[in-house]
């Protein structure tokens, strides 16, 4: 016989139950399809197959690392052991007398009995399950780590079970409805929001505090969004948009202006034996002295940037005017660092520029960082101008209207970086590189364009690199 305290409640044509039970108990009698079944059609139609790495690799490690550890419930299916709910009277009790004509609160809470025959299998929540197994499993090499008192840790389960009056056919039809409807419609979190809430990921930490902290960045006054960058779902600017960038965008920047040669080769983190790769690093938070010493690094990379390009600071609304013909002022134009791909570039270009040029990659100061930078404001960034005019920024033939390109443009972004780095002296010098970048660019170009034009505007591109001055 088992026994569980228990939540009574019904949705749709369900009758369920939240019920609590330590990871022993989810260890030892909570089982796959698989185990449940024989019949392996059956297994394949409900469980789907568990990705082994992704339990050991990821929920193994949380667990095991995170002294927050904290599960959503895990949604079982009970079949067969004659499952028998029994009410409590809540409001027996003098303190719930006010509430004595209440129903609801009579049915709701009490035991959930089975008469120990049943079968368990996990509807949804199985990667989870695999997890517990794992870290109880003495054998497993894996659970080595395993937190003290680990099974003693309570799990919310929801419990369903199968009408009386189901047959098996008809039962077996809403399980597997119920297993698909909880996957299809289940939506994690954008990554806006997971940058705003994550307390774990360090470079989600240092972009929220550059956000509040930095002067450039800053959240300033009382309104309920940051002036300078987007805080909402999505990196896309908009052409009238008041925001420099998004916060998607400064948390990819703000990974790639950290991402030393060191640490892409060695791992992050503050010992260098207990280095991890990029994604495992995200998910465990580490010291507050490595954190604050890992933003103290990202302020000076930002100082130098903002000290080498001032347009930076420039009113966003006046940096995004694609159709120049229809400009307000000016002062309105078009360039490349206020929209995200040219941001993301930037950041790039500034990593190689520092891996490069930096004599000690471990201890930046700002005058070392400087130096390394120099350069970036002589490129040319404006939309209009070579090489990015039918590269980047395209005219529609049918609306004659300039917008960003949406044919191949990852690989136009990609060779766009190549040959500002080639002005920068980053990629090779030689004549034939030089010819082969050319041709490559030509090709981008939409329309096709004549080969004085394409001369032309590549002359202007070599005239560029021919000025440079460090």
């Amino acid at each position: 016989m088992n026994i569980y305290p228990a939540l009574c409640s019904r949705m749709g044509t369900w009758n369920y139950y939240v019920v609590k039970m330590s990871a022993r108990e989810l260890s030892q009698n909570v089982m796959y399809a698989s185990q449940v079944h024989e019949d392996r059609t059956l297994d394949e139609a409900i469980q789907r197959i568990l990705d082994e790495s992704r339990v050991k690799k990821d929920i193994v490690e949380y667990l095991k690392r995170q002294p927050h550890r904290f599960f959503s419930s895990i949604v079982v299916a009970a079949l067969e052991g004659d499952p028998v709910f029994y009410p409590v009277e809540v409001t027996d009790d003098p303190r719930f007398e006010l509430f004595h004509d209440d129903r609801r609160l009579n049915e709701a809470f009490g035991v959930l009995k089975f008469d120990g025959t049943q079968k368990y299998y996990a509807l949804d929540g199985q990667h989870r399950l695999s997890a517990i197994k794992t870290l109880l499993a003495r054998n497993d090499p894996t659970s080595d780590g395993t937190p003290k008192d680990f099974e003693e840790d309570e799990f919310s389960v929801i419990v369903i079970v199968p009408n009386r009056e189901d047959s098996n056919e008809t039962f077996m039809q809403k399980y597997r409805r119920l297993f698909s409807n909880l996957n299809r419609y289940a939506k994690p979190m954008d990554q806006a929001t997971n940058i705003i809430m994550d307390e774990d990921d360090t470079f989600a930490i240092i972009t929220r505090r550059l956000i509040t902290e930095n002067t450039f960045f800053q959240f300033a006054g009382k309104q309920r969004e940051s002036n300078r960058i987007k805080t909402k779902k999505g990196k896309n600017l908009t052409v009238r948009d008041p925001y420099f960038t998004s916060i998607e965008t400064l948390y990819e920047m703000n990974i790639e202006l950290l991402s030393s040669l060191q640490r892409i080769s060695n791992g992050w983190g503050p010992i260098r034996e207990e280095s991890t790769d990029l994604a495992t690093f995200k998910k465990f938070r580490p010291s507050e002295e490595y954190i604050d010493s890992l933003y103290d690094e990202l302020v000076i990379y930002w100082e130098a940037l903002l000290t080498e390009l001032p347009v930076l600071r420039n009113e966003p609304t006046k940096m995004r005017v694609h159709n120049l013909l229809n400009r307000e002022t000016e002062d309105e134009t078009d360039h490349l660092l206020f929209w995200p791909i040219g941001q993301q570039m930037l950041a790039e270009i500034a990593r190689e520029l520092l891996n490069e040029r930096l004599h000690d990659l471990e201890n930046p100061t700002l005058e070392t960082v400087q130096f390394a930078l120099r350069g970036l404001s002589q490129l040319e960034w404006h939309l209009h101008q070579a090489p990015w005019v039918h590269f980047l920024l395209i005219k529609s033939t049918s609306t004659k209207r300039w917008n960003m390109r949406s044919e191949e443009r990852t690989k136009a972004v990609r060779h766009g970086r190549i040959i500002q780095q080639w002005i920068l002296g980053l990629e090779y010098e030689d004549s034939d590189f030089a010819e082969k970048l050319k041709n490559q660019w030509k090709d981008f170009l939409i329309p096709a364009q004549s080969e004085e034009t394409v001369d032309e505007f590549w002359q202007q591109v070599e005239e560029r690199k021919a000025s440079m001055r460090w």
